[in-house]
């Protein structure tokens, strides 16, 4: 059997399966599901620090060991989402496509954001910790809102599309949702990311159920 002879419904089947085949899709998927892991450890290491002063807290190598496993959860989310989207690239819309592209400028710019964390505010504590008892305002302040935005949006919507693409678990993409919204909440990014990690690494080893 050929393409040309091969139902519409299979065709798309073996390209879906041949995408799963790819490296990169194999190297994200294993990094959705690593992701809540570290979240998980980022926020063990960085737990006894969020009471403290920042300007304090950040001279400690706990800080930048949570400030930087912070940083390679959303790295795991950026390569993860590129699994993800191949896995349905087959069934999204054009809607569904710049979702993908929505949430991974997202990502990014959230991780910028952890970058930052990582190494300039530990500098920023040895040279004016003034700066950070005077807490984020102004520009600083509407850059990272507006990092943890676009990350929200974007994988809300790519949640959404998922959901209509019908490929991977509709129950994993409803807890996607639900953890880009939680994204959204004030919290230490380890803690904000976590359920948007638990829904990537379920989305990642999930299909939807056939239908009958």
């Amino acid at each position: 059997m050929t393409d040309l002879t091969m139902p519409a419904g299979a065709t798309a089947a073996v390209a879906r399966h041949a995408h799963a085949e790819l490296p990169p899709v194999r190297w994200g998927a294993r990094a959705a599901v690593a992701a809540p892991l570290v979240a998980v450890f980022s926020i063990g290491a960085g737990a006894p620090l969020y009471a403290d002063d920042l300007a304090e807290a950040a001279l400690g190598g706990r800080f930048v060991l949570a400030a930087a496993t912070s940083l390679a959860v959303l790295l795991l989310l950026g390569v993860g989402i590129v699994a993800l989207h191949a896995r349905q690239a087959e069934a999204l819309s054009v809607f569904g496509h710049a979702a993908f592209l929505a949430a991974l400028v997202g990502t990014m710019l959230a991780a910028a954001g952890a970058w930052d964390s990582v190494f300039a505010v530990p500098f920023i504590a040895r040279e004016a910790p003034a700066v950070l008892d005077a807490g984020a305002s102004g520009s600083l302040l509407a850059g990272y809102l507006l990092s943890y935005t676009a990350l929200a949006a974007g994988w809300g919507l790519f949640a959404v599309a998922t959901l209509r693409a019908r490929v991977l678990s509709r129950s994993a993409a409803i807890v996607t949702l639900a953890g880009a919204v939680f994204a959204l909440l004030p919290s230490p990014t380890a803690i904000r990311i976590l359920p948007l990690a638990i829904g990537a690494a379920l989305l990642t080893r999930s299909r939807a159920p056939r239908r009958p």
